[in-house]
């Protein structure tokens, strides 16, 4: 037996109970929303549009969904996510949400770190993004540019910034090798952003132009045991580094010519130009996928229950 399993065994025998001062509570089909009764209209909100969120997490990583029970907690503030956490864990000051895996449990935080509003749909994408992820795939070790640009992809974080982040390190030749984010991210701030930004475009270069098929069969030879590299290149039945190289002629196709028919003054018009026509291009594609998973029962399937850390 592994010793992820063993932690898992001995967290889920201590179990997780809810505070008190989560007074009200609204359960789904497969969620469970705990929250203080004055925010019970944010839980509505919240439930109206949680199912459609997982089913969609569901379909792209190609694997069963789980038969229920998420918890998920609305907070307030730092506070009262220090108040709620299971026993023994710290929570990061700077977090606005976070899944734990071996409690099937989502903290979001109703008040932002940086005190700008919070996208309650888009918080709860990420982090059901983040707990679907480590119970479709258990134990095994990801990169880390995989597992946040997997969750940024399904909450549809790709911002107009993040496209003007990328599209300078394109320019300038300065993009990280996945190899250099695989175990953490680099430290200062503006390495911060362009390493979340590459993760979620190398992340939809695999969804979006190698297609969802080899998608789902990466999750299931990582759910199987492969390792990572192994699972990818039998998935996808190339290397990682021939992926990479593959992206990288897609991100100068998209961004090296913008110096050549345009001054600095009207640079980033023209990424402005591109984010546009590619959020465009997204969301029509969200909602062929909404309508077909509209088509298909997917609330039958089970879901693994592997171990899993705090993410």
């Amino acid at each position: 037996m592994s010793p992820a399993f063993l932690l898992f065994l001995a967290m889920a025998q201590v179990g997780w109970a809810p505070p008190a001062f989560l007074d009200g509570r609204l359960p789904g089909e497969h969620f469970v929303i705990l929250f203080r009764e004055r925010h019970r209209p944010l839980a509505e909100e919240l439930k109206v549009s949680a199912e459609n969120t997982r089913a969609r997490i569901v379909s792209d990583l190609g694997a069963p969904g789980s038969e229920g029970g998420t918890s998920v907690c609305l907070l307030q503030d730092f506070d009262d996510m220090q108040a709620a956490a299971p026993r023994g864990m710290s929570i990061p000051i700077w977090a606005s949400g976070l899944a734990f895996p071996a409690y099937n449990l989502i903290f979001l935080r109703l008040v932002s770190p940086s005190a700008s509003d919070v996208d309650l749909d888009k918080l709860f994408a990420h982090e059901l993004a983040h707990l679907a992820l480590a119970h479709a795939l258990g134990p095994v070790t990801i990169p880390r540019w995989f597992n946040e640009g997997f969750a940024m992809y399904q909450s549809d974080e790709w911002s107009f910034e993040r496209t003007r982040i990328l599209a300078s390190g394109v320019i300038s030749n300065r993009i990280f090798s996945l190899e250099a984010l695989t175990d953490a991210f680099p430290e200062k701030v503006a390495d911060i952003r362009l390493a979340y930004a590459q993760s979620i475009d190398f992340v939809s270069f695999l969804l979006e132009k190698k297609g969802r098929a080899g998608f789902g069969r990466l999750i299931r030879l990582l759910a199987g045991g492969l390792g990572f590299l192994a699972a990818l290149e039998e998935a996808y039945d190339t290397s990682l580094a021939s992926l990479e190289d593959e992206w990288h002629t897609d991100l100068r196709l998209r961004f090296t010519w913008i110096p050549l028919l345009t001054g600095t003054a009207s640079l980033w018009f023209i990424v402005s130009l591109v984010f546009i026509l590619a959020y465009i291009r997204r969301r029509r594609r969200w909602r062929r996928e909404l309508e077909r998973l509209a088509a298909e029962d997917l609330s039958s399937c089970p879901w693994p229950w592997p171990p899993g850390d705090l993410e």
